[in-house]
């Protein structure tokens, strides 16, 4: 019985103090039927303790423990050791009962919502970042309280509000249902949007990884990932659908994705504009703070688990916006000392950091609070993410298509250089052909001639076998200097080689060799014309060794469609049916081989051979 009378006086006392802060200080909130969300910042009351204080002690409080809030779009109490009361009073002057109070820090650890009216006194939940997801009031990434109250009525809010250690920097805003689906919907749309964006650019990165195998783009595509883990992140939506169960994790993932981002960011800064040590005075820089990006996520990690005192805090806050800002602008002298080497793609990354760099040192500034500015839905950084993500890509594309370029110059300056060595050996290689073709016929020819005289002392079977063979070695050698001599195929025309051949055949033999043309000469390829020239010498060589002719005729007949070559002499004739020698086998193959025909008639005193090569074959 006497603790149900001790519970009837508090909730009596409870209720006096209530009544009497209708007509404290705070000036109420009018919330109108025409109003759906109002920034109710201006209208707080701010207590701030360095020990925890109960709610039933905060209530009681003398006019002089409260300060009003002076800024009308936020409440900035920066880093700070203590914990803080907020004390507002709305007056429902509007159709609408029902009504939703937001905090817009989604990093506060411990927020505790109470209302009192003149006839109860309600705990409207406990939340915060220490908290699991599911103990929050209204299920969203946001600190969202729901309440209700009558028309006409009066309520005064108390929320407890516990960043301790950490920078605090918020505003408060009241909406109505109706205000309140129109602002999630508002920010799922702008999210949708820079996540599909980002999506996109991982895509199109990804499809540039399977077509190049580039570690560019490859690192690239894992940077995306990452800024859209630190977009996520900021909103809360890891803490949301990842590990909802586990709060510890929050209140430390914003610092541990910023890290990670910064450190492959700085790692695709060096692939992108190819920097090394023997190019970049930053370079070193550069592996350092990629090296310290890394190390400062386990020790975030045992900072915020196990020392979460204020010094440490704060020391590992500043540290964290110092190595941040020194990396991007560690990024930005390296982008525009390659800018300035006349590497154009590093321009890319160069603006794309500038906007970055800017847009970060304001998002601090906020955070820190030395800019007054609330932000309701996206963070502008993030759009700054999604246009560098967007700018870098142009810049990769750019990159590949400069690459290209300089590839392709590299190619023609190296087939240029390699067609030139070539030129140059088969230049050395006709030289040295002309000369040992020169030597066997001059020196080698006389002197085959001189031991012909001498051996003509000698008498019968023996006088005959030393001419004959004599003779064969002659006409080997004269075969062989005419074969080293056919690289004069790059400078004439088959008509204009053969017919000096058979000139120079004039001067030496016996047979009398006459050539003509009719028709325009047509330029086969070499390797067709080797092959004619190498079928024509094989006739000559027959008619030289066998025929026994004393004239012989070449004709050469160009026509529209093919070309005919006609070779006659007045030898003793070939038998080709009974017994085709090699030469004549040598013939025909060649002929097929350029998709000829080859036709011989031959009778004592008249052979006759007819060769048709198609002029189409060469088109």
């Amino acid at each position: 019985m006497g603790k149900i009378l001790s519970f009837l006086l508090f909730l009596c006392f409870l209720f006096w103090n209530a009544i009497d802060c209708f007509s404290q200080h705070p000036i109420p909130l009018n919330f109108k039927s025409n109003q759906g969300k109002i920034n109710i910042s201006n209208h707080v009351e701010i207590y701030a303790s360095k020990e925890q204080v109960q709610f039933k002690d905060v209530i009681n409080l003398p006019f002089d423990k409260w300060k009003h809030n002076l800024n009308p779009k936020t409440i900035n109490l920066k880093i700070t050791d203590s914990v803080y009361w907020f004390k507002f009073i709305i007056v429902n002057n509007s159709n609408d009962n029902k009504y939703f109070l937001k905090i817009t820090n989604k990093g506060i650890n411990h927020l505790e919502l109470y209302s009192i009216t003149k006839d109860s006194i309600k705990n409207l939940g406990k939340t915060g970042d220490y908290y699991p997801f599911d103990q929050r009031p209204y299920n969203s990434n946001h600190f969202i309280y729901p309440f209700e109250i009558n028309r006409n009525d009066t309520t005064i809010f108390y929320l407890y509000c516990d960043k301790k250690n950490e920078n605090l920097n918020t505003a408060l805003f009241i909406y109505t249902e109706k205000e309140l689906m129109n602002d999630v919907n508002k920010t799922a749309v702008y999210m949708g949007v820079i996540i599909g964006i980002l999506l996109l650019a991982l895509i199109i990165n990804l499809f540039l990884v399977y077509i190049f195998k580039d570690k560019l783009t490859l690192w690239y595509s894992i940077y995306i990932i990452a800024v859209i883990n630190i977009i996520l992140s900021f909103e809360g939506f890891d803490f949301e659908f990842i590990y909802p169960r586990y709060p510890i994790y929050a209140s430390i993932s914003r610092y541990m994705s910023s890290l990670s981002t910064l450190a492959v960011m700085v790692h695709v800064m060096q692939l992108y504009v190819k920097q090394k040590k023997d190019n970049s005075k930053y370079f070193h820089a550069a592996i350092a703070i990629k090296w310290i990006n890394l190390l400062m996520i386990p020790i975030t990690l045992i900072i915020y688990q196990w020392f979460p005192l204020l010094v440490t805090k704060k020391i590992h806050f500043y540290t964290f916006i110092t190595i941040q800002i020194t990396g991007i602008l560690i990024i930005l002298f390296s982008t525009l000392e390659k800018t300035i080497q006349k590497y154009k793609p590093a321009t890319f990354y160069f603006v794309a950091m500038l906007m970055l760099l800017v847009m970060g040192i304001l998002s601090h500034m906020v955070e820190t609070g030395i800019i007054n500015f609330s932000i309701e839905t996206i963070n502008p950084i993030q759009w700054s993410f999604v246009v560098e993500i967007i700018i870098i890509s142009i810049g990769i594309l750019y990159r590949y298509q400069l690459l290209r370029k300089e590839n392709q110059q590299l190619f023609d300056q190296l087939t240029f250089e390699k067609i030139n060595n070539l030129r140059k050996i088969v230049d050395t290689q006709k030289f040295e052909q002309k000369r040992i073709a020169e030597d066997l016929h001059d020196l080698l020819g006389g002197q085959l001639a001189a031991l012909k005289l001498k051996i003509t002392s000698l008498s019968g079977d023996q006088k005959n076998k030393a001419e004959n063979l004599i003779d064969d070695i002659s006409e080997n050698t004269r075969n062989i200097a005419h074969n080293l001599n056919l690289v004069e195929f790059n400078d004439n025309m088959l008509a204009t080689i053969f017919n000096n051949y058979l000139t120079q055949l004039n001067k030496d033999q016996s047979t009398v060799f006459q050539f003509s043309q009719t028709g325009d000469a047509y330029n086969f390829n070499k390797e067709t014309e080797l092959n004619i020239y190498l079928v024509l010498m094989e006739i000559i060589h027959n008619i030289l060794k066998h025929a026994q002719a004393s004239e012989a005729i070449v004709q050469f007949f160009f026509n529209e469609d093919d070309f005919e070559i006609i070779v006659e002499d007045n030898g003793i004739g070939i038998l080709e049916k009974s017994n085709p020698g090699m030469g004549i086998k040598n013939i025909k193959k060649r002929i097929q081989k350029i998709n000829g025909r080859v036709n011989i008639d031959s009778i004592p005193g008249n052979t006759t051979i007819i060769i048709n090569i198609p002029i189409q074959h060469e088109k």
